[in-house]
């Protein structure tokens, strides 16, 4: 048994699980700059003050979930638990605005958040998100949204439900904010988080997993909207429609984060369980200047890459990942062994396009050779890590200038000249 193991909520990323990271990755990438988003990549920690004031100090992260830790010159830091927070930092800090008057970034990493481990549900996890900065108009929102939409579509995730919402702005949400403290307030026997967030924050009773079933009637933000936020937010939905992209207005829909306004959306998969959002953004039109920048209209998105891949079991996308052919390079003289050295690097390095001349594919990889082991154990390994072909250094056949070539699935085996 094993003495140590990973710390609870976290994971080992290996075999194909680790590929098919790599090609979400390589998926995701593909789209972002195919729509001219450019990659910021931030630190894994920052200064704590930094998410909670922008998250919001009576949000589950803030309260109960963020990893923070102090340095030795006693500064107190975090580890991050989500990536709007500080690539809008890094916007500000660079001054990204002067740059990019039209700013849209992506980021791909790791965040941390202290949460009850559960299917799809890590303390560390993987996350990929955009960023538009720049852009006050509906469409910025409808591309944020179709940006996720394609990259869960690349991977033949379809079968999903794309949830939207409208959080309105300082103008009109102080109204909605008061019919909700007004109707919470006539429940008997709210849980205590509820009543805590009552009067810190009423829109997050919304997401409330305990109580929710108590919930009837709400007032809803549609009622309460301003002019301008109703307008944009038919905008929004004309746009969707003119793409034919299917979604669904759900008036408890408030995201976790107190940086929104305006639109926010999840997009929600049957594959992954109770946890069902496998991606979720919106509009954060404030959050720039709240943090010591101009006034800039921002919307953005992220998606949990270990949520995404447990959507992506069932539509053939791990049966499609990429496959290497694997050549073997076999002893049956341990004097050859130099020789054969020498021809796995030139295979690997495809020196004089060695490849192509021994028909060999341009995706091979190669393993050996193996310096005293058998010929039978040599072809038991090379059986047992999958090798297509096995290249054969004999004694009589070298000396007469070929090697041999085995196909490990026919088992048939040919003799090539070396020159």
């Amino acid at each position: 048994m094993a003495q140590y193991k990973a710390p609870r909520g976290t994971h080992d990323i290996y075999g194909q699980m680790a590929l098919a990271l790599e090609e979400l990755d390589k998926i995701s990438r593909n789209v972002f700059r195919k729509h001219n988003f450019k990659e910021i990549k931030t630190p894994m920690f920052e200064d704590v003050s930094l998410f909670t004031r922008s998250i919001g100090e009576a949000t589950d992260i803030v309260e109960k979930e963020m990893y923070v830790f102090e340095d030795r010159k006693g500064r107190k830091l975090a580890l991050r638990p989500e990536g709007t927070a500080s690539l809008v930092r890094a916007y500000i800090e660079h001054r990204l605005d002067m740059e990019e008057p039209i700013g849209k970034f992506f980021y791909c990493g790791d965040m941390f958040r202290y949460e009850r481990p559960q299917a799809g549900r890590y303390r560390e996890f993987l996350q990929m998100g955009a960023e538009y900065l720049g852009n006050p108009n509906p469409n910025a929102d409808v591309e944020i949204i179709l940006l996720a939409k394609e990259i869960l579509s690349t991977l033949n995730i379809t079968d999903v439900v794309i949830h939207i919402n409208s959080l309105g702005c300082a103008n009109c949400r102080p109204i909605f904010r008061q019919k909700l403290v007004d109707y919470f307030s006539s429940i008997q026997n709210l849980c205590e988080d509820c009543k805590r967030r009552l009067e810190k924050n009423p829109l997050r009773l919304l997401d409330c997993k305990i109580d929710s079933q108590k919930f009837q009637n709400v007032p809803t933000m549609q009622e309460c909207l301003c002019d301008d936020c109703k307008n944009h937010f038919e905008q929004v939905q004309a746009l969707l429609k003119s793409v034919d992209c299917k979604y669904v207005v759900d008036d408890k829909l408030v995201r976790g984060l107190d940086y929104y306004t305006r639109t926010v959306f999840e997009v929600r998969s049957n594959a992954v369980g109770s946890q069902d959002a496998i991606c979720a953004g919106g509009r954060y039109d404030n959050l720039v200047k709240e943090l010591g920048g101009q006034q800039i209209p921002s919307v953005g998105f992220a998606l949990g890459s270990e949520r995404v891949l447990m959507a992506a079991q069932n539509t053939g996308f791990f049966d499609k990942l990429p496959k290497n052919e694997l050549v073997f390079i076999a002893l049956a003289d341990n004097e050859l062994f130099s020789e054969a050295f020498k021809f796995a690097n030139n295979l690997i390095l495809n020196k004089d396009n060695i490849r192509q001349k021994f028909n060999f594919q341009n995706n091979i990889v190669v393993e050996g050779p193996f310096l005293n082991k058998s010929l039978k154990s040599q072809f038991k390994l090379a059986d047992k890590l999958g090798a297509s072909k096995t290249v054969l250094f004999g004694k009589t056949e070298f000396d007469n200038g070929k090697i041999i070539v085995k196909d490990m699935k026919t088992q048939q085996q040919q003799e090539i000249s070396l020159s």
